[in-house]
């Protein structure tokens, strides 16, 4: 039905006609057309810039085209799983319970943190008044750290599960352009809703969801996980899947003590950097900047320091830095932006590739967690430990000094505090970040300026430990427990989180 045209070029004034363009490319009238359908989009602004999109025309003889997604999903096979009890509600979490919902079977479900309308009011007095709570916040709480944080769905996974992925998001509220677009973001403020909905969706279900409640310890019987001891009561279980997100730092120090094997890998640490998103939008579109087929401009930035690669991460263009501590006297940032990506200001990570030689030498895993730790102390105090950020113009970290005055306006908050990042970060981290800016200001002329800061620090771009897992996805130590997505080491962001909770999931029904 219809014809798929891949790698159409399309100009910016044509994005509103994509029929006369189907029609030229095919060579025919364009009343022969009824529709077309974006498949996938991405933008190519080198010169001037183009969308590159793969289309899929219907002819005005065809039967009517198919949905754009679906909304039912087949469920594994089942098998019998007994209780089983979900730790954490974020991408891993929510959709290892989805296939428990979709299968039939009940589940228990468990996050440290408030719902999300308790949430969101809790996670905001840290940056309206500086007062953080530990247990509720922008890491912890209903859908984990992803909700604030853009919503990214990009990812170099190459499985059918992706589709899967934003297929389900769609259902449950996401704008459909997600399936079209070659780099696919969400926005913070739709994700809130997405969440809310699926909770009803797994409660109606019969999926048991329990909030404000702590995994503090596991209860082992004969080298076995059969329950676990929670803020809030023990829980008997025959499974536990564990996708605690990477900022749940006690949980890895208690598995540590029970002797569940975890081994330290590599992972990224670095900084926020804040432009203004009209400098951005000059830089990478020209003379072509603010046009209105044009969403705000995005940058991907990459390049080798020795035998380290530095490189943009988690691009947020219209976005906010925001504060994402998890412990009192600590202080990171992450990034997010909402549906429209309408703020004045574009931030992304620059963060260095650092190895277990770096921060384990010994090769005790917990050595990266401290390392995390150490950084976000000397952050908050570099801040004048109210969490305010410490804050470098990019113009004198390349110059190699702290700064004294920054840019009157951010999107930080609660504030800034002018000071040297340098002193904040391990010297192979600044320094590697300070000789990578001249070679990204070479390839984007005018993103080195005064107008730019660097804000300390990002410490949490993937976990450091990896729970090391067999091929039934149970620890290798610890038969009963299965660590899931990022935190547990197995993915990456967003999508690979969620996939690799349902490849969990589908495995515990199953059974051994």
């Amino acid at each position: 039905m219809g014809e798929l045209l891949k790698g159409v070029t399309v100009e910016l004034s044509q994005v509103g006609d994509l029929i006369s363009v189907a029609a030229r490319e095919l060579g025919i009238d364009a009343a022969q057309i009824r529709r077309v359908d974006p498949v996938k989009r991405s933008l190519d602004a080198r010169g001037r810039p183009r969308y590159v999109m793969t289309l899929q025309v219907h002819f005005t003889d065809d039967p009517l085209p198919e949905a754009v997604y679906r909304t039912t999903f087949e469920a594994p096979p089942v098998g019998k799983p007994g209780q089983v009890v979900i730790v954490g509600t974020g991408p891993a979490g929510l959709f290892a319970a989805l296939r428990f919902a979709d299968a039939g079977i009940g589940c228990i479900v468990l996050d440290r943190g408030a719902a999300m309308e308790e949430r969101h009011k809790r996670a905001r007095t840290l940056r309206a008044e500086r007062v953080l709570d530990p247990e509720c916040n922008l890491c912890y709480g209903e859908g984990g750290a992803g909700t604030y944080s853009d919503g990214k769905l990009y990812t170099r996974k190459k499985s059918p599960r992706v589709r899967d992925v934003y297929e389900r998001l769609v259902a449950f509220g996401a704008d459909p352009e997600i399936l079209v677009d070659a780099h696919p973001h969400v926005g913070t403020n739709r994700i809130i809703g997405i969440v809310e909905r699926i909770r009803h969706h797994l409660i109606d279900r019969g999926i048991d969801i329990r909030f404000d409640t702590r995994m503090d310890d596991l209860i082992v019987e004969s080298g076995r996980v059969v329950g676990l001891a929670t803020s809030k009561g023990e829980l008997r279980a025959d499974a536990v899947i564990m996708a605690t997100g990477h900022s749940a730092r006690d949980t890895y120090a208690m598995l540590d003590r029970h002797g569940v094997t975890l081994v330290p890998k590599p992972f990224a640490v670095g900084a926020r950097v804040e432009h203004p998103q009209s400098l951005i939008d000059t830089i990478q579109f020209g003379r072509s900047a603010g046009h209105p087929a044009l969403d705000p401009a995005e940058y991907f930035l990459r390049c080798k320091v020795g035998d380290r690669g530095v490189y943009s991460f988690c691009m947020c263009p219209g976005g906010f830095i925001i504060p994402t501590p998890t412990e009192p006297g600590h202080l990171n940032v992450n990034g997010m932006s909402n549906q429209s990506r309408g703020n004045h200001f574009a931030n992304a990570a620059l963060v260095v590739t650092v190895n277990p030689e770096d921060f384990a030498p010994t090769g005790r895993a917990l050595d990266g967690l401290e390392f995390q730790r150490k950084i976000e102390r000397l952050a908050f105090e570099a801040g004048g430990s109210d969490y305010s950020a410490p804050a470098t113009r990019l113009t004198d970290l390349v110059a190699g000094r702290g700064s004294t005055t920054l840019p009157n306006r951010t999107s930080y908050r609660p504030s800034l505090a002018a000071a040297d990042i340098g002193e904040v970060l391990p010297p192979v981290v600044s320094d590697a970040i300070a000789d990578a800016l001249n070679t990204f200001d070479r390839r984007m002329r005018g993103y080195v300026t005064d107008e730019a800061i660097i804000v300390a620090a990002e410490t949490t771009t993937s976990s450091p430990i990896r729970v090391t897992r067999d091929d039934t996805l149970q620890s290798v130590t610890m038969p009963g427990l299965y660590p899931t997505g990022e935190g547990a080491g197995y993915a990456g962001g967003i999508v690979s989180s969620a996939i690799d909770g349902m490849r969990v999931a589908e495995r515990v029904l199953l059974g051994e």
